[in-house]
């Protein structure tokens, strides 16, 4: 039996050729005479143990689950699932019939899943092998025994995000054998009507497309073709024959002693060959896409005296353009007989070839192999830890890599440390087929210790100037168990330069129940900067901030995910200064109470960015004198409209209270919105609490920079403002409240 990983999307790089299928499981679950039809799939699985999956299609999808359209976006198509409620507190399965052996040349089956809503734990495909002479009519008759053996081929536990996602699995076995789709319920939330469907079931005979087993040959791979770009080549093998030096088996046998079949590539150390000398093994050319991918590969470093093993981006038409993406040094491992996973991501913006390239250290001492090359969608961090030459990835598994945090107390909760699932906090986002403590990094909204606004940062290590620009990812969850509370806090990145911050994406309050993906570029500088990702206490409340998995790779292509959590130069919260906009015509401290400033505590009015006392507002007051204070953005770019909105709030009732809105171009001033506190609706009164209210408006495109300005008059009241954002290229845009002036016609 051989096994094989692998999660991508149909076609990942380019256009392939599939050879003709060769199982009779293949299944679009198309209705026949008014049925969904399971072509010739297992469905009563009661020789099993386990639960069954069961037909669904659009027209039912509201009465007993499942998806509103299938994987082809047909809502009168058909489909399998397994609900939470289905499965009965079990695994449900449904099995393919029981099938030969799949020849060294292994089997490729792809298929549409979808996984929504609370309940569902995991997705699994499973191998499973029969011990029973014969499985089929075990399987029909359950008075007969039926002996088999499963091995996991995938495994997903993150929502699909409402889309149906493609997968393809390569594997192979010597033995009987049929594939299992596995469902499993979410004990913490079995109340709940999850569930996982299932669409285009496909088998093809050989390996995916970019997939090797290395069990009859090189697949798509092949040893560099120019004399001059190495000194030997790889080999293929099945098991070392010499002790103290290879692997003994294959990666897939190595973990599962009744495996009996499966090969491996490597390079032999014995002489002819001389300390330095180096072996390539080179992929097909890779072409241009959007999304990077994750290369994940097993590798296998026994000996005494190895070399080096490197991961290089080769692009096709730029000369001496060899990038290295990942290394393992001979003193970073422990030259015993095992095999480590390993996963680099690989950004493609061109056509590029990638390359294994292993070096010989001490003749006869050291071999080095390599197996079950697989590709995924998007990027992941580099495993093992410290392979990848880039500042920030980590899986948090073994520690913070190089990510510093602030020293916690082992007496006083901690507002940022790195944590395990448990019963209160989520598990982590980290994928694996094996059963291992993940881990990531908490935010905890409910420590005693810290009050609304207070924030902690794991920091990255310095990254030099002139390094280029970067793609940041990561993974995120923010949620509270408190059902009526949305306001828990926020997360954010910070460029940290020598003489300022900026913040380039935040997130805040309540998301989604599960972990999201982000991203951010970080832009190529002058100078010195750190990266920080900082977590911001929202009021107290039972609840996280997570993240997980972070990574870093060099892309063209990196805009920013989710899209609210772009940010503008000149947006800001106030969670603790005024951001970059200025108190115009004043010098003195911006607490000054005779200008906007940010106060220390009003007992009236909550901030609108958490609905927490303290502050986190700009604020304008007066007590029976005229004031009147102008803060002023930084320049906008020209040629772009923006959206303006904000959130305002009068207190007290003062006829004179006026709050307005400007653009500064060039030295003349043009008031675009402004409202008079006796033109509200229902404005305040003493014995009331002060609410917020929305503002927007339109600032149309100009043919240079400006600034914007927000101008407070009072006499014997206050204006406060918060959440001021900007959206670019936003021309839907109308005017708010509708009775400001200046209004438009249609406003």
């Amino acid at each position: 039996m051989r096994v094989w990983r692998k999660l991508q999307l149909c076609l990942l790089m380019g256009a392939a050729t599939w050879p003709v299928a060769v199982l009779s499981q293949d299944c679009e679950f198309n209705e026949e005479n008014g049925e969904v039809s399971t072509c010739d799939l297992v469905m009563d699985v009661t020789a099993f143990h386990r639960s069954p999956w069961k037909t669904g299609s659009g027209s039912t999808y509201l009465w007993q689950g499942g998806v509103k359209e299938d994987a082809q976006g047909s809502s009168s198509g058909g489909y399998v699932l397994a609900t939470v409620t289905d499965m009965a507190r079990k695994e449900a399965w449904m099995v393919t019939s029981p099938a030969p052996t799949t020849g060294p040349e292994g089997r490729c089956v792809t298929f549409a899943y979808f996984i929504g809503q609370l309940g569902v734990e995991s997705m699994e495909v499973l191998l499973i092998t029969y011990d029973s002479d014969d499985p089929t009519q075990a399987i029909t008759n359950t008075s007969i025994p039926l002996n088999f053996r499963p091995t996991t081929l995938w495994r997903r536990r993150q929502t699909t995000g409402g889309d149906w996602r493609q997968a393809a699995i390569t594997y192979s076995t010597g033995q009987k054998h049929s594939i299992v789709f596995s469902a499993s319920p979410d004990a913490s939330y079995i109340r709940y009507r999850g569930f996982v469907a299932v669409d285009d079931i496909i088998f093809n005979s050989g390996p995916c497309e970019n997939e090797c087993l290395f069990d009859q040959d090189f697949c798509s791979w092949n040893n560099a073709l120019n004399d001059d770009e190495d000194d030997f080549d790889w080999s293929l093998g099945w098991s070392s024959g010499k002790r103290g030096t290879g692997p003994a088996k294959d990666q897939a046998s190595s973990l599962d002693p009744h495996v009996k079949t499966g090969g491996y590539a490597y390079i032999d150390s014995e002489a002819p060959r001389l300390s330095g000398e180096t072996a390539r093994l080179v992929s097909d050319v890779l072409q241009p896409r959007e999304e990077p991918l994750c290369f994940h590969f097993w590798v296998n470093m026994h000996g005494g005296g190895l070399g080096t093993l490197r991961l290089l981006d080769t692009p096709i038409n730029e000369v001496n353009a060899t990038t290295v993406l990942w290394q393992v040094n001979p003193d970073s491992t422990s030259g015993t007989d095992l095999w480590y996973a390993c996963q680099q991501t690989v950004a493609i913006d061109q056509e590029t070839q990638l390359v294994l390239e292993a070096s010989v250290g001490s003749v006869g001492a050291g071999d080095i192999s390599l197996d079950s090359f697989r590709f995924t969608q998007g990027p992941c961090p580099s495993q093992p830890s410290g392979t990848s030459l880039s500042w920030g990835d980590c899986t948090f598994v073994g520690g913070t890599c190089k990510w510093q945090v602030p020293a916690r107390s082992p007496y006083d909760c901690a507002f940022l440390s790195r944590v395990s699932g448990g019963h209160y906090d989520p598990p982590g986002h980290t994928e694996s087929w094996f059963h291992f403590t993940d881990m990531y990094m908490k935010f905890d909204l409910n420590c005693y210790t810290n009050q609304p606004r207070e924030r902690a940062a794991m920091v990255s290590p310095e990254i030099k100037e002139d390094s280029g620009a970067f793609c940041l990812s990561f993974w995120v969850y923010m949620f509270t168990n408190v059902a009526s509370q949305r306001h828990v806090g926020a997360l954010q990145v910070v460029l940290m330069y020598p003489n300022r911050n900026v913040t380039v994406w935040r997130l805040q309050n309540k998301q989604h129940s599960h972990w999201n993906y982000a991203q951010v570029p970080v832009p190529a500088s002058p100078n010195p900067v750190k990266v920080g990702i900082e977590g911001v206490q929202g009021p107290k409340v039972m609840g996280m901030i997570g993240v997980d998995d972070v990574t870093v790779f060099s892309s063209s292509q990196c805009p920013v995910v989710p899209g609210s959590a772009s940010v503008e130069e000149a947006d800001c919260t106030f969670d603790h200064d005024f951001c970059h906009w200025k108190i115009e015509d004043h010098t003195a401290d911006e607490l000054d109470s005779d200008t906007w400033h940010l106060p220390r505590e009003n007992r009236l009015l909550k901030d609108h960015t958490f609905n927490a006392d303290g502050g986190g507002f700009a604020y304008l007051f007066s007590f029976r004198s005229k004031k009147e204070s102008r803060i002023s953005s930084p320049k906008l770019a020209e040629n772009t409209p923006y959206c303006l909105s904000f959130w305002f709030s009068e207190i007290y009732q003062d006829e004179d209270a006026e709050l307005s809105i400007a653009r500064v171009r060039e030295g003349e001033e043009e008031v675009v919105w402004s409202v008079k506190q006796e033109d509200l609706t229902d404005p305040p009164v003493s014995d009331q609490s002060p609410e917020w209210r929305y503002g927007q408006v339109l600032l149309e495109s100009q043919p240079s920079e400006y600034q914007v300005v927000i101008h407070g008059k009072v006499y014997d009241s206050s204006w406060a403002v918060d959440d001021i954002t900007f959206f670019p290229d936003r021309t839907n845009c109308k005017v708010v409240p509708r009775k400001v002036q200046p209004a438009t016609d249609d406003a």
